[in-house]
């Protein structure tokens, strides 16, 4: 269970975390079937039929719901988990035998007062719990299918009833123990422990009626979590050790999980346990009425607008999953990051109807890991982006939720897209979303509304597109037919590395790290540019660098995890990482972060290449540390050079070097000779130039070969 939830944490190894939990649960069954101490005569075989029917319904319901009924699916095996805690203790309550230590069968000995009082409590609360969650999760099951309203609905007198209902749960459940009653009192001790069940059920119902449609995520989560307490509790009240760690594992993670969406919906953990998540607070509220004209697009004028854009950040929302478009969506970002579009997908923590919804559907879509990014890692980028397509999504994408204080769901984190240069929303209509509320982003000047069911639409975008060879916008007609285009050929090189990422990071044979500069504040530059990067990991080596290390230099993590780079979130983990770390600027004394020296940061027997000039004392002081912690350190200032001014003109040296390449490159690509350069000695015919060094003596071979044309 412990790899399971290890495994879940991230999507790429999910699967994995799955089968680790089918295989967990699977020997713990199997283990106490066997074991006489717990199975023993013919419960063996009485446990094997009544499990029979619960198998197959899980294998049929499994089978049997598509993928957008998995927030009914969760929310109904939450429900039933804490149906059978409930059932266990009120099972337990009847049984004759319920003062004794039974175990194969017979009595080991008589519990004591305090053990019965343990296993009193941890009774009625495995009933509360289930009963709860019982009727909780089923309403929430409704409401997520439409059959019942998702509007909050709230009993009057709410603030009151709440405590009066749990005060009573509490004294009918100290009656079926006290004033005569005791264990397995089958007349006014199970109607005390019949009516604690009842009132457990109608709080589970009044408490999920008060939860908002934008908020029924968080009620699936918590609830999810009360099923695993149920079960904790059955495991005390039948001294199961199995069925305690089990049921706190899913009690605590499903905590946990709901503490993180509570944050990310900007809404307080209280409210959730009273029952008011979505409750007479927000309602109160009265939302600025939207006014504005729409304008709509065609799906010929969407094309133009991807054509036309080069960052497009890609916006999935329930809408997606209702019109089975994850797949037509997933060909689609295929198809321009193939036009060497960059693409991402952006994913709201509580987009779709339960937790990690929309990161199910395109991980099964094939969607590339590389390209998801969360609200936090990605929002900061709209305003550079191009192009923001939101499919399906609506209350995610509401700024109402930052510009009006009295919108039912203001201040809720929201992914920022009216911020791109272009935004186009693609829904079945112009109806509000599932917190009810209007979405001012529909009326802004930079949108365009693409109306129609979401699957259909895309694949009229896909036809339009066609083939990514064939498609007239991006090979032009005199191009067609040259196969030494430059434009062709360099498109094709994209594509085909594109599909090589995969591979070409499999066979790396050395890691190169790349962190903030931290010399002083102006520092902007970076290291290594994405396109390098690109150029490196064809040749084995792959570039691993910190998040957000380009921001200044106006390279963003998308464009890196598009070459294929690695995206660690702390410099520490690049150190760690990293065979080869490059800087621009020396090695910083102490790091901001970690408080120690950049250098010491690198584990013994590893490389950094920066600026060291180790003609100064600093320079010789960097030496000695690299020598003292056992790294390898090459001054990049050092290379060899005429003259000492030269030596420390790193920057000239580099740049220059590079523009000489760039021309030789260029000419190579385009396969012609360059044009003749007419002088003061008249035209001399092209001729190709090759200098060895960029010495005084090279440069003034250049010099020449320039001024003869």
């Amino acid at each position: 269970f412990i790899l399971c939830l290890m495994k879940l944490s991230t999507v790429a190894t999910s699967k994995m975390g799955m089968l680790y939990g089918i295989v967990g649960m699977a020997a713990l069954i199997i283990g106490y079937w066997v074991d006489e101490t717990y199975t023993y005569d013919d419960g063996r075989w009485l446990i094997a039929v009544s499990m029979a029917p619960g198998i197959l319904a899980g294998l049929w319901s499994a089978l049997s719901v598509e993928i957008t009924g998995l927030p009914e699916l969760v929310g109904a095996y939450n429900g039933f988990g804490g149906l059978a805690a409930a059932l266990e203790g009120i099972g337990l309550y009847l049984d004759p035998n319920a003062k004794n230590f039974v175990r194969g069968g017979e009595v080991i000995t008589e519990q004591t007062s305090a053990m019965l009082w343990v296993q009193a409590i941890a009774l009625v609360l495995s009933i509360i719990i289930g009963m709860m969650t019982f009727t909780g999760s089923m309403i929430a099951c409704l409401k997520l299918h439409g059959n019942i309203s998702s509007k909050p609905r709230v009993i009057p007198y709410r603030a009151f009833v709440t405590p009066l209902v749990f005060v009573a749960m509490a004294l009918f459940g100290i009656f079926a123990f006290t004033g005569g009653q005791d264990w397995n009192d089958r007349e006014l001790g199970i109607a005390c422990i019949v009516i604690v069940a009842m009132l457990a059920s109608v709080y589970g119902i009044v408490a999920v009626m008060a939860i908002g449609g934008g908020d029924m995520p968080v009620s699936i989560s918590f609830l999810n979590a009360l099923s695993g307490f149920s079960t904790s509790m059955a495991g005390f009240m039948l001294s199961n050790k199995a069925l305690c760690v089990s049921g706190a594992f899913v009690g605590c993670s499903g905590i946990i999980l709901t503490l993180v969406m509570c944050k990310n919906m900007n809404r307080s953990i209280s409210n959730v346990l009273i029952g008011g998540f979505g409750g007479t607070q927000s309602n109160a509220k009265t939302a600025t009425k939207t006014t504005g004209s729409v304008k709509k697009a065609s799906a010929r004028d969407v094309v133009d607008m991807f054509t036309d854009a080069k960052n497009i950040i890609i916006v999935p929302g329930y809408g997606m999953a209702v019109a089975k478009a994850q797949h037509a969506i997933a060909e689609l970002a295929s198809n321009l990051r193939a036009r060497g579009k960059n693409v991402r997908f952006a994913i709201h923590p509580v987009a779709g109807r339960l937790p990690g919804h929309m990161n199910v559907l395109l991980a099964e879509a094939k969607v590339p890991y590389d390209i998801t990014f969360a609200m936090d890692d990605i929002n900061q980028d709209f305003p550079i982006t191009d192009l923001a397509l939101v499919l399906g999504a609506n209350d995610i994408v509401n700024p109402a939720a930052q510009t009006d204080p009295g919108s039912p769901i203001a201040g809720m984190p929201v992914l920022e897209v009216w911020k791109a240069k272009r935004t186009i929303c693609m829904k079945r209509s112009l109806n509000v979303g599932y917190a009810g509320v209007d979405n001012p982003l529909f009326v802004k000047e930079n949108n365009y509304m693409f109306l129609g069911d979401g699957a259909s639409s895309v694949k009229k975008l896909l036809e339009l597109l066609g083939d990514v060879n064939e498609n007239a916008t991006i090979l032009s007609a005199a191009d067609s037919d040259d196969i030494e285009s430059p434009k062709k050929m360099i498109e094709e090189e994209e594509e085909k590395f594109f599909a090589q990422i995969s591979d070409l990071q499999n066979k790396c044979f050395l890691k190169v790290g790349v962190c903030k500069e931290l010399a002083d504040d102006s520092e902007k530059r970076v290291a290594i540019v994405p396109e390098v990067a690109k150029k490196l990991l064809k040749s084995g080596v792959q570039v691993v660098i910190e998040s957000k290390a380009g921001n200044g230099a106006r390279f963003y993590d998308g464009e890196y995890a598009k070459m294929g780079c690695i995206i660690l979130n702390t410099a520490q983990d690049v150190y760690d990482s990293a065979d080869v770390v490059v800087k621009i600027r020396e090695p910083c004394e102490v790091h901001p972060v970690t408080g120690r020296h950049e250098i010491e940061m690198l584990k013994p027997g590893k490389t950094m290449i920066t600026s060291v000039f180790p003609q100064t004392k600093s320079g010789m002081a960097l030496l000695y540390k690299a020598r003292e912690v056992g790294i390898n350190l090459l001054a990049v200032d050092a290379i060899p050079r005429i003259s000492q001014a030269q030596n420390c003109d790193v920057l000239s040296s580099q740049a220059k070097i590079a523009g000489y390449r760039a021309v030789i490159e260029a000419s190579n690509v385009y396969q012609r000779f360059l044009n003749g350069e007419v002088t003061a000695a008249g035209s001399f015919a092209a001729c190709k130039v090759l200098v060895i060094g960029a010495g005084v003596a090279g440069l003034a071979a250049i010099g020449t070969a320039s001024s003869m044309g």
